[in-house]
């Protein structure tokens, strides 16, 4: 995962598998995270487990109300609706997300 970090602005780019455990990583992130905006960009993952998708759901919907923002950005559109379900903002990726057909 690499993050890039700014006073008002972070963004963490993500790649490989998006299992439980990247999930976790992911989430610690955010929470040492101060930025007043956290976009999350899931365009070169390879590919989406179901758990590791519901784990991210389950602890975003716990750090509702925190001072920062968390915008997702990459993510399929199964993915898309889980995060717009509990409030998170999606936005489509500038360049063709690894996990689409198209891209392989």
């Amino acid at each position: 995962m690499q993050t890039i970090s700014g006073p008002d602005r972070a963004r963490l780019h993500l790649s490989g598998v998006f299992d439980g455990s990247r999930a976790m990583q992911l989430v610690e992130c955010l929470r040492r995270e101060h930025a007043a905006e956290i976009v999350v960009d899931f365009s070169d993952v390879k590919r989406f487990e179901a758990f590791g998708v519901d784990v991210l759901i389950r602890e975003l919907a716990g750090l509702r109300g925190a001072p920062t923002s968390v915008r997702c950005c990459g993510a399929p559109p199964w993915v898309t609706e889980r995060l717009d379900e509990i409030g998170v903002a999606v936005s489509s990726s500038l360049r063709h997300p690894r996990w689409a057909p198209w891209a392989r």
